[in-house]
């Protein structure tokens, strides 16, 4: 029990990055109720405010591209604990690990592949490269997508051609839009699905927030019928391991 207060102490005393201190002899890991006060930590708060903050400021510029038309936002926010692994896995090196994720719909006004040129333009992303050289199109690029929309999914051999997305290397941004459907697929293929306003996950039992920013907004097939098409952006940091707090395991 002294070593495991004296972990408790050594994690909530420290803000910014969390040390944890612990003496020989106990194997034991926190329990939720341990794991949840290191989540909500002055410390814990002040980086959850500083990530929330960045991914906004992200997102806010694609509120200034000419052609999109804000729908509603869901902010995802999570802390999950530790785990032992089991036969095949391995034990995971954090006692707990905090991360969070934006995703925003918007109605898309005019010609979606106007909309691709001017995100591109505005220089939010940092594209992804074209791996495949001048000439070509790699999957995730620009290029590709406008290619796409070009020859409405089907390569001249024939082939039908992945779906288009375009992704940056750096910010973890992610772009998915309505695209013509490719010959033989139903028109609902090319549609970007999101998050519906009656789910709202993550539901972690240490610390979880899920908000839909505003509380009432159209839905996806609303702003569909009035705008044509939607596009939807996501922000998430923790598709490169990139979180914003993590507590060293012992």
């Amino acid at each position: 029990m002294r070593a495991r207060r004296g972990l408790r102490a050594g994690v909530l005393a420290v803000v910014g990055a969390v040390t944890v201190a612990m003496t020989s002899g106990c194997s034991q890991l926190p329990d939720v109720e341990e794991l949840r006060a290191m989540a909500t930590t002055d410390g814990a708060r002040l980086k959850r405010d500083s990530e929330e903050a960045r991914i906004r400021g992200l997102l806010e510029r694609f509120n200034e591209v000419e052609g999109l038309r804000q729908g509603y936002t869901v902010l995802q926010d999570e802390c999950t604990g530790p785990s032992d692994g089991g036969f095949k896995k391995q034990a995971t090196v954090h006692l707990m690990t905090c991360s969070m994720s934006v995703s925003a719909v918007f109605g898309v006004e005019g010609d979606v592949t106007d909309v691709l040129r001017r995100i591109d333009a505005a220089g939010i992303v940092q594209g992804s490269p074209n791996i495949n050289g001048p000439g070509s199109a790699s999957s995730g690029t620009l290029d590709y997508a406008l290619e796409y929309h070009r020859l409405r999914g089907v390569f001249p051999d024939g082939q039908l051609m992945p779906t288009p997305f375009l992704s940056s290397e750096i910010k973890d941004i992610s772009i998915l839009w309505d695209y013509p459907p490719r010959p033989g697929d139903p028109a609902e293929s090319s549609q970007v699905e999101a998050m519906d306003a009656s789910v709202c996950l993550p539901d972690s039992p240490i610390y979880s927030r899920c908000l839909f920013h505003p509380e009432r907004h159209d839905t996806v097939s609303v702003l569909r019928a009035r705008y044509g098409a939607v596009l939807t952006v996501t922000i998430k940091p923790a598709l490169s391991g990139a979180t914003y707090l993590t507590v060293p395991r012992p």
